[in-house]
């Protein structure tokens, strides 16, 4: 009877040993997945917000430059960008209408020093004038060098003689007053025409756009034919041999012509032999020396030297 009544339990015992185990195996398994979350979170959280690494580049290291971490002040170029955006815009400049081109080809450059227009003599007709129409001893009449060319129907021109200026203490008396003759067109008639023959003096003289030089003006005939016409010193050029050997330097201003073309210039700290070489560089034959320093004018379609002083006579390029 004993032994009967235990053997339900032995054969109960195994499937009850079975279910335990498994449902320790299956508890344990739930146990190891929440562990495992936890640190997979962190992980994440971690490679998001951590700071940026610094690297050094090794020799041998290609890797680029890292990027810096971000920053709320802007940088240079964009405060730049900032401020030209903002700021208003400029008013445009005007630009001017251009003048129309000269019908002689006129073409004003500079070389150093010096400044140069060019005409074509055979597109252009050269004139002079004056400002008096008659003799004058004193106080006598004056006018800017783009009054001369405007009242001419000119495009260029430039200053002519030596002259009286107002601002020489030793000219008080004969204000504005000159002793070399010019040609004054409109009068078909040379103004101080009885210095025509005067020593140690050049004449150029122009019929249209036909020059002539006489490195002795009172070699010449004193033609009346003519539309311009001026006598000054020192002759700088005839036939292409240089007449001056001075060493002195200032402002000089000539006129001169050869191959085919009509030669204004200007120079800057120059001696007459300076400005004779610079019209024999540029093509010239024959050259005068005209008025110069605080008398300097150039006009091109606007001045490209001076202006200077008021003029009592001018030399015109029409």
């Amino acid at each position: 009877m004993h032994l009967k009544g235990f053997a339900p339990i032995l054969l109960v015992l195994p499937v009850a040993i079975i279910t335990l185990l498994s449902l320790t195996a299956t508890i344990a398994k739930g146990h190891n997945q929440e562990t495992r979350l936890f640190p997979e979170t962190i992980s994440r959280f971690i490679k998001v917000n951590k700071p940026p690494v610094t690297q050094k580049n090794e020799p041998g290291n290609l890797s680029s430059t890292p990027t810096p971490a971000p920053t709320d002040k802007p940088s240079p170029i964009q405060e730049y960008l900032a401020v030209a955006k903002e700021a208003p815009s400029p008013s445009p400049i005007p630009t001017p209408a251009p003048k129309p081109a000269s019908s002689g080809g006129g073409n004003t450059t500079s070389g150093g020093n010096y400044i140069v227009a060019t005409f074509n003599l055979s597109s252009i007709t050269v004139v002079t004038d004056s400002a008096n129409d008659d003799n004058c001893s004193n106080n006598c009449p004056a006018k800017s060098l783009a009054q001369f060319i405007s009242e001419n129907g000119g495009r260029a021109g430039i200053n002519g003689t030596y002259f009286c200026p107002p601002d020489y203490s030793w000219c008080s008396g004969k204000v504005n007053t000159y002793d070399f003759p010019v040609w004054n067109n409109r009068k078909k008639k040379w103004m101080e025409a009885e210095k025509l023959f005067w020593d140690g003096r050049g004449m150029m003289i122009f019929r249209g756009g036909s020059p002539q030089f006489y490195p002795c003006a009172k070699c010449s005939n004193a033609s009346s034919d003519i539309t311009g016409g001026i006598v000054n010193y020192p002759s700088l050029l005839a036939g292409g041999q240089i007449l001056v050997a001075d060493s002195a330097k200032g402002t000089r201003n000539g006129i001169g012509f050869g191959n085919g073309k009509l030669f204004l210039v200007s120079a800057r700290n120059s001696s007459y032999l300076d400005l004779a070489n610079i019209f024999k560089s540029l093509g010239a034959t024959d050259a005068l020396n005209l008025d110069g320093g605080g008398s300097t004018a150039l006009y091109d379609g606007g001045y490209r030297a001076g202006p200077g002083r008021a003029l009592p006579n001018a030399i015109i390029v029409k």
